[in-house]
């Protein structure tokens, strides 16, 4: 993988993590007061946001390494 390629993955990651922020930010917005008493799943997981960031730091520390190394 070179540092371009590296690079360019950064950066669609970001994009994807802060579009998967807004949507979960939205989503927990339109939940109204008292649903966690009338229902056992009332928000977005979060799921998809935490894989992102992980991804996101994998992708960062091989780029660490390839700054490094050169």
């Amino acid at each position: 993988m070179t540092v371009k390629l590296l690079k360019s993955r950064i950066k669609r990651i970001k994009e994807a993590l802060e579009r998967e922020h807004i949507r979960n930010v939205e989503i927990s917005s339109r939940v109204g007061w008292g649903a966690g008493m009338r229902r056992v799943k009332i928000g977005p997981s979060g799921a998809r946001e935490r894989e992102l960031e992980s991804r996101l730091n994998e992708y960062k520390r091989q780029l660490k390494e390839f700054e490094g190394e050169t």
